[in-house]
C-alpha cells in the first residue's frame, strides 16, 4: 500500500517521518507521509510486486527511485524504454502494439531530465527515433523540444558491439530544461531487416549505464527500464531565484552556515552547506563541521 501523501511548504521538518524505502535514503525536502516533504517532493513507498520487499516511487506515479541526493541535487529514477515492432509479413508496416514510453514526472514541477547525466539512445536499422518534450502553446509543433537521430545498417554484421555512431546504434546530447518525455518513431521501409532489426528502441539513459550490444538490435527486454538522473530545486512561487527568495516565507536554505545557489538546470534555486560545513541544508542546523 501507498503512504498518503501531504505536503509542507514551510521551513518546518517534520519529526518521526520515515527515513527508508527499498534501500534508498530519504532525505528532507523528500518525504514519506502527511507532512514529511516539501511541495512536490512526495515520496510513496510501494510494493513492486515481485515480493522482493519495498520500492521508493515518486509519490502518484509508478516511477521507482533509486538514488536521491541533496548536495549535488540529484534523483535517479528507472525510466522505461520506447519500441515499435515490423510486421513481418509487411516490413514497411509496424505492429499495431508499441510503447512511446511516455513519462510524467512532474507534478510538483521540482524536477528537470538532467542534460549532463544524461543521453538519448535510438537502436534500430533504418530508424530515427526521437524524444519530444514540453508541450507548446501553438504553433506549427505539439511539444517545445524535439531531440533524435537516425540509425542505420545494411546487414546483421555491420554493427559492432560497443559502438553506437550511427550504425545499428546512435545517440545524442539533451538540452537542458526537459521536465518530460514521449518517444516517437517514423516508420521506414525494413525490408530485407526484420530478421536482424525487428524492432526499434529508443530511450533516456545515464550516459555510463549502456554499452551498445548487436544482441540488442535482435532482441531487447521490451519491459526493460533504464537509470536516468534528474535535477531537482525548489522552484515554488514563480520559481524564484535565490536573490528572489532570500527573506521570502518558505525559504529553503534554513540551515545554519548554509547558502543559496542559483538552479542550472531550469528556473529555481538549490541549497548547499558552505566550506568547511557538510550535510542537509534544507533541515535546520542540518549543515555540521566536517
Amino acid at each position: 500500500m501507498s503512504a498518503a501523501v501531504e505536503s509542507i511548504t514551510s521551513t518546518a521538518v517534520k519529526t518521526g517521518c520515515q527515513e527508508r524505502c527499498g534501500g534508498v535514503d530519504i532525505p528532507y525536502p523528500f518525504g514519506i507521509g502527511p507532512g514529511c516533504s516539501r511541495h512536490g517532493f512526495e515520496l510513496s513507498c510501494v510494493s513492486n510486486g515481485s515480493g522482493a520487499g519495498p520500492i521508493a516511487v515518486l509519490a502518484g506515479t509508478s516511477i521507482q527511485v533509486t538514488r536521491l541526493s541533496v548536495e549535488p541535487a540529484e534523483s535517479q529514477v528507472m525510466l522505461p524504454v520506447g519500441w515499435q515492432c515490423y510486421n513481418t509479413s509487411q516490413p514497411t508496416r509496424t505492429y499495431p502494439d508499441w510503447s512511446r514510453a511516455k513519462t510524467e514526472m512532474n507534478r510538483g514541477g521540482v524536477y528537470r531530465i538532467s542534460n549532463t547525466h544524461n543521453m538519448l539512445v535510438v537502436l534500430g536499422c533504418n530508424t530515427v527515433g526521437y524524444t519530444e518534450s514540453l508541450r507548446s502553446e501553438g504553433g506549427a509543433y505539439s511539444s517545445t523540444y524535439y531531440i533524435g537521430c537516425m540509425s542505420y545498417c545494411n546487414n546483421s554484421a555491420s554493427a559492432q558491439d560497443g559502438q553506437c555512431a550511427g550504425v545499428g546504434c546512435c545517440h545524442v546530447d539533451i538540452p537542458p530544461g526537459l521536465t518530460d518525455s514521449s518517444v516517437n518513431f517514423r516508420v521506414y521501409d525494413h525490408t530485407g531487416m526484420v530478421d536482424y532489426s525487428p524492432c526499434d528502441y529508443a530511450f533516456l539513459t545515464d550516459r555510463t549505464n549502456y554499452s551498445f550490444r548487436r544482441a540488442d538490435l535482435i532482441k531487447m527486454d521490451k519491459n526493460r527500464n533504464v537509470p536516468v538522473w534528474l535535477d531537482w530545486a525548489i522552484r515554488e512561487n514563480g520559481s524564484m531565484s535565490c536573490a528572489e527568495a532570500k527573506g521570502k516565507p518558505g525559504y529553503a536554505c534554513v540551515s545554519v552556515h548554509s547558502e543559496c545557489v542559483d538552479s542550472t538546470n531550469g528556473p529555481g534555486y538549490n541549497c548547499k552547506c558552505t566550506a568547511g560545513y557538510e550535510g542537509n541544508a534544507y533541515a535546520p542546523d542540518g549543515c555540521t563541521s566536517k
